[in-house]
């Protein structure tokens, strides 16, 4: 049996895992975090921590009220000013940036959050306004994309007060963010897949 050349491999390897990564920073104990997206309201100028992350689907109904388990277990880096991943998750401030891919004109948005969220899109503007403390709210909305279809930076400032449930989700066009590669990911691996099936062409019919 014939092998795929080693680099061809590891193409399809990365094209393969190639989901749009997602940042985020945490501020423990803030004193109001009613109030996302204000610095003025965090701890301290620095975070307490700071993680990667791909799908944004948070529910501490489901998983638990710390920032370990609300946040779906990340490897947390840079900690500072006794972060405690493992403590309960009120009163906690977490900035979400990436990347996310817009088709041209409307786009179905689904953002769910309790509590306070604010949604920024480079060159498209403030999508939610929502920073203070609210139940549960879900309620789908469109945003106009009136450029070419994209990706698109964003900035996601969510914050937990006044005790459990804590919850962040967010859809666009029906796909979770972050849970599915980006196009140009996509197109990449349909590229390697193609040029691997025509090396095993060449070498059967060699």
């Amino acid at each position: 049996m014939r092998r795929l050349p080693l680099m061809v491999l590891n193409l399809v390897a990365v094209a393969a895992v190639s989901f749009a990564q997602i940042n985020g920073t945490i501020w423990q104990n803030t004193p109001d975090a009613g109030n996302a997206g204000d610095p003025a309201n965090r701890s301290s100028a620095l975070p307490n921590a700071t993680f990667t992350s791909t799908a944004i689907n948070y529910n501490s109904n489901v998983t638990g009220y710390t920032p370990a388990l609300f946040l779906n277990n990340p490897v947390f880096s840079n900690q500072h000013n006794g972060f405690n991943p493992n403590a309960s998750f009120n009163n906690t401030e977490v900035e979400l940036t990436g990347s996310v891919f817009l088709n041209s004109g409307n786009n179905s948005f689904v953002v769910g959050h309790d509590d306070g969220l604010t949604l920024s899109i480079t060159g498209i503007g403030l999508v939610v306004n929502q920073p203070g403390p609210t139940g549960f709210t879900n309620t789908p909305f469109n945003v106009n994309n009136p450029g070419a279809a994209g990706l698109f930076s964003f900035t996601l400032d969510y914050a937990e007060c006044c005790g459990a449930p804590a919850v962040l989700l967010w859809q666009i066009n029906g796909s979770t963010v972050g849970s599915v590669p980006e196009p140009s990911s996509m197109v990449l691996f349909s590229t390697v897949l193609g040029g691997a099936a025509f090396l095993l062409r060449r070498r059967k019919r060699a």
